[in-house]
């Protein structure tokens, strides 16, 4: 892992952090840039954009005393890391690859033709054993690496959307204020970490029967997306009280669900308009009656519009 990845080992309670460090690579087929914010000791956020004419590989590697915890969102793109041992670790757009490094070699490659931009979290351990206690850190990062393992993959899994990833996507992010921006890095990553590792109270409260419910109410949404879906009729059509529809959400994602189902709405256009359909035709798809809306929604939502991202259809 390149420097630029590293957390910062700047004294902790440092509050003047709010400048990126920005490397710029650029080579005859093709150009990298990483960006890193360090938010505070132990603790950076990272955003990188490749783009290549060609097949890009680029050597890395990483070393350090304790173990760093990386959470990678995947904002568009693919690539992948290959260990000295061939153990690969795999970056998809609107996916998070989340993995814990200590140190060793290996190789990133990009396929050409195809941008990949992504925005990491990278903690180290102490820095986390700060944030979450002991007990939430261990359970976490797991058991120590081996001897073998460069790396260890904890999960890969769908992008959960929220404002504060959608603030790391807009362009014009380093223009903002140090405070916000730390305070948006330190949500995200305790979004995260709940997923990852739930507080104990919370883990309880949420049943196998409400469980059950949830991806009852999931489902639903997703099979009528076109539909005037709100709490009232998802109550109805489901036969749930609007207050355990509610607390299924809050307890399950910390969100409402209204906001999951514009979440839901937002990558089902992004899909529908990768394959080429029209804005018009994707806007009713999802539940919009007219395409200026879903341009408004879609734009606040991915900092781009729906024509940047439409595709040829087949």
């Amino acid at each position: 892992m390149d420097d630029l990845s590293r957390p910062s080992l700047a004294i902790e309670g440092d509050l003047a952090f709010s400048e990126w460090t920005c490397h710029e690579d650029i080579r005859r087929h093709g150009r990298s840039v990483v960006e890193r914010l360090d938010c505070e000791s132990g603790f950076s956020v990272v955003r990188s954009h490749v783009s290549s004419a060609r097949v890009l590989t680029e050597a890395c590697q990483h070393e350090g005393t304790e173990r760093l915890l990386v959470i990678a969102f995947g904002l568009a793109g693919n690539s992948e890391f290959h260990d000295q041992r061939g153990k690969c670790l795999s970056f998809a757009a609107d996916q998070t690859t989340v993995s814990v490094f200590q140190q060793g070699c290996g190789e990133r490659s990009y396929a050409a033709n195809e941008p990949v931009q992504q925005l990491r979290l990278v903690v180290s351990e102490s820095a986390l054993m700060r944030y979450i206690g002991r007990e939430r850190c261990r359970q976490v990062l797991g058991m120590a690496l081996a001897g073998h393992e460069s790396f260890r993959q904890i999960a890969f899994h769908g992008s959960h959307t929220s404002e504060h990833l959608r603030f790391f996507r807009t362009p014009r992010v380093a223009r903002q204020d140090g405070l916000s921006q730390r305070i948006h890095a330190l949500s995200l990553l305790a979004e995260q970490l709940k997923i990852l590792a739930p507080p104990a109270e919370r883990a309880e409260q949420l049943k196998a029967r409400d469980m059950d419910k949830l991806q009852h109410v999931e489902a639903y949404m997703r099979a009528h997306l076109d539909k005037p879906l709100n709490n009232a009729y998802l109550c109805t059509a489901l036969g749930i009280s609007e207050y355990k529809l509610k607390e299924c959400f809050r307890q399950a994602y910390g969100t409402s669900p209204a906001q999951h189902l514009i979440e839901m709405r937002m990558h089902r256009a992004r899909e529908m308009l990768a394959a080429g359909y029209q804005v018009s035709e994707t806007a009713y798809r999802v539940g919009y009656q007219h395409p200026s809306n879903l341009s408004s929604a879609f734009t606040r939502f991915f900092g781009c519009t729906p024509k940047s991202v439409r595709g040829k259809r087949e």
